[in-house]
């Protein structure tokens, strides 16, 4: 029975967490200890329970988050790759396209060609 609710109550953590993930991803400062902070646990507890819980680590999670906003704005908008990346977070627009491309396998130029075509 205490295990079920030490399990309920890393849910709770976590599911607190990936909300004010969502929403302030685009803060350029947001980093795991920002999350932990706004859930009430160290650094080192959270980032053990988010890996434990989600499989992931808080920064997958969270540039999860930013490339899914930055793939419906370069589907639905016509804002520059840049400006795009400076609304997901990444100050830096070099990093940004970096980044995109690791995860995407494509740059996200050639991202919203292939969209605009399909």
């Amino acid at each position: 029975y205490r295990n079920q609710l030490s399990d309920k109550k890393y849910t709770e953590i976590i599911e607190k967490a990936k909300k004010y993930t969502q929403d302030n991803y685009q803060n350029d400062d947001m980093s795991l200890q920002f999350v932990a902070s706004s859930v009430n646990v160290s650094s080192n507890h959270f980032s053990a329970i988010f890996r434990k819980e989600t499989g992931d680590t808080f920064i997958d999670y969270l540039t999860t988050v930013r490339m899914d906003k930055a793939k419906d704005l370069l589907t639905c908008t016509s804002m520059k790759t840049s400006e795009i990346g400076f609304e997901v977070g990444y100050r830096d627009p070099h990093y940004f396209s970096y980044i995109f491309k690791k995860t995407q396998g494509m740059s996200p130029k050639e991202y919203r060609r292939i969209k605009k075509e399909s």
